[in-house]
């Protein structure tokens, strides 16, 4: 007969294991510039959509569970010639140029650069909280209290990506920046035979 203590170890181990079935992220392959293929683990009770913009970039946008969090990717060839994943200050002049826009805004007044440190590639990002949505009780509808933005890159591609937060210590933005480290990687092309 199994003690209390067996039967209820059993019961949390039974448990821990459909826990780690259930939240195995679904891989995604998107196909980019030049049929480059991106996998992409997207969480559980995320969603992923897929669109084209007007010049033919591929844009991929994963949203949260609650609507309080959204994510977008832009996919492109990589237009500095394949400095981006080899110099984080190519990196950061990009940055510059593409997210200027939302340092007046922001509380912060200026970018602060942090690496991503992803497993495949490189990317750099920065973190922009909206000074006009400080202190207000309810947020409008799409409107985010925090813009992480940056760009992650491999030779010959890159993405440029948004993520919009209203903070950046939940379970969910946790997830979705881990989700940029450790996925949304450049698939290995197989050579034909």
């Amino acid at each position: 007969m199994l003690s209390r203590r067996q039967v209820l170890l059993a019961m949390l181990l039974c448990l821990a294991a459909g826990t780690a079935v259930a939240a195995a992220p679904k891989e995604e392959i998107v196909t980019i510039c030049d049929q480059r293929k991106v996998a992409i683990a997207v969480p559980e009770g995320f969603t992923l959509e897929r669109s084209e913009s007007p010049n033919g970039l591929v844009l991929v946008k994963i949203s949260g569970p609650k609507g309080t969090i959204d994510l977008n990717l832009v996919f492109m060839p990589d237009p500095s010639g394949g400095e981006f994943a080899t110099s984080a200050r190519t990196r950061k002049e990009f940055m510059v140029r593409e997210f200027q826009e939302f340092v007046a805004s922001s509380v912060e007044q200026a970018m602060q650069f942090e690496e991503l440190e992803a497993r495949g590639g490189a990317g750099t990002y920065c973190v922009f909280t909206d000074a006009a949505l400080i202190g207000k009780p309810q947020l409008p509808p799409n409107e985010f209290l925090n813009l992480t933005a940056g760009l992650k890159a491999w030779p010959g591609a890159c993405v440029v990506f948004k993520l919009f937060s209203n903070d950046v210590i939940s379970a969910e933005y946790r997830t979705l920046l881990a989700m940029l480290r450790e996925s949304v990687q450049l698939k290995p092309v197989s050579p034909l035979r």
